[in-house]
């Protein structure tokens, strides 16, 4: 099933398209999110290197499949792993991905059926996370202790997840913390791009902004209802939500609400305009509901880059980053009444709102704390005993992260 092992085959599976934001780059485009540019281009320079045979990327998320090779040499194969039954096609995603015949496989989704065939039929496998497990239930606490049981095997030599918060949640559900390594994105966009805010345009017409999937579990529709508060109050809200999803529910619920008018459904836009956006709004939001397996959404950083004050919820997975009112106000997830308070608490003292604005710059400083996502995967793939002690320095058991 794998090549030789002087030279590597790595398989990607990922839900972000590679092939996507590679050829808009190639035609001069921009970013769609944040950190892509940096991601295309380090997985496409490991084509370049002598050990490398051969690199595929298998996305799971996409509404069309089929395979293609790009200019760079990176082979792209796509399949929609679940369908709009729900059912997920595990079968055809396993036999894709081994058929691409990888020696290495760097995993971002927890597929623990494919994890576990490929560390069987001898593939070195890199489970790269960006996940929460707290969904309570018999059902997901026997899916999180299946993972658990087939990432703490020995081949399987090191796991990592997205941010602190997400990796001790890894330890929480049964995984050594000797093994686990918090990744983040570099900062390639800082608070020093943007100037400081010492209130909102018009407090009585606050300019609401979301960025994120379009979905209940993020916090959608509770921010449709926060609009409808806020206006019934006297308050000339707006909402404006960027991103894609089940866009058609949720216009169709803010019609019916009375404020189809003032939410705006603007899809995905490119990253440059979405920090704009964020710079130009009053409020950027992040309302996720704590059912929403969360890592660490890049929003809330770029949220604190844009010097536009945040309200988020009380997730889990976002307290080890942001401080309530001190770089954030933080809300119970789920109550529209807590959101609207916060909003007008902000609105309602310049001094926060300044605040807030003013200390993005120590926010930021302490949010990237993981190993960079780039070296972490050359430290995985060199595995050297210099590369194993650069991973265990980086490990949750290692200083950094016990002072």
């Amino acid at each position: 099933m794998t090549a030789s092992p002087t030279r590597k085959r790595i398989t990607f599976v990922q839900v972000g398209n590679y092939a996507t934001g590679y050829k808009r780059f190639e035609a001069g485009g921009g970013e769609d999110f944040f950190a892509q540019r940096y991601s295309v281009d380090f997985v496409g320079s490991l084509a370049s290197r002598d050990d490398v045979e051969e690199i595929n990327q298998v996305c799971i998320a996409e509404d069309h499949e089929g395979h293609e090779v790009l200019s760079n040499g990176i082979r792209q194969h796509g399949i929609l792993y679940r369908g709009p039954d729900g059912k997920a096609r595990t079968r055809e995603l396993i036999d894709l991905v081994m058929g691409t015949r990888p020696t290495h496989l760097i995993i971002n989704s927890p597929v623990t059926p494919l994890i576990r065939h490929a560390r069987k039929a001898g593939v070195d496998v890199f489970p790269l996370l960006a996940d929460s497990f707290r969904v309570s239930g018999i059902k997901a606490k026997l899916r999180y202790a299946w993972l658990a049981h087939n990432l703490r095997h020995p081949a399987i030599r090191w796991v990592t997840n997205r941010n602190l918060k997400a990796s001790q949640d890894l330890e929480r559900i049964g995984i050594p913390p000797s093994k686990i390594v918090p990744f983040d994105w570099p900062a390639v966009v800082t608070p020093a791009d943007f100037e400081i805010k010492t209130s909102a345009a018009d407090p009585n017409a606050p300019r609401l902004l979301y960025v994120g999937q379009v979905r209940e579990t993020k916090g959608v529709g509770d921010l449709v209802d926060t609009v409808v508060s806020l206006r019934s109050s006297g308050k000339d809200a707006s909402l404006t939500i960027v991103g894609a999803g089940n866009v058609d529910r949720w216009q169709q619920y803010a019609a019916d609400n009375g404020v189809g008018e003032v939410v705006t459904f603007a899809g995905k836009l490119p990253h440059t305009e979405v920090l704009a956006a964020m710079h130009d709004h009053d409020v950027v939001l992040v309302p996720s509901r704590h059912e929403y397996p969360e890592g660490m959404p890049n929003v809330i950083y770029e949220g604190l880059c844009s010097r536009t004050p945040l309200v988020v919820s009380d997730h889990p997975m976002f307290g080890t980053r942001v401080k309530d009112g001190q770089d954030c106000l933080v809300f119970p997830a789920g109550s529209v009444n807590a959101i609207v308070e916060a909003i007008e608490k902000l609105l309602g003292d310049p001094a926060l709102y300044e605040a807030l604005s003013r200390n993005a710059d120590q926010a930021c400083g302490n949010y990237l704390i993981g190993a960079p996502w780039g070296e972490l995967i050359e430290h995985w793939l060199g595995h050297t005993p210099e590369d194993d002690a650069w991973l265990a320095d980086h490990a949750l058991t290692a200083p950094r992260f016990n002072p």
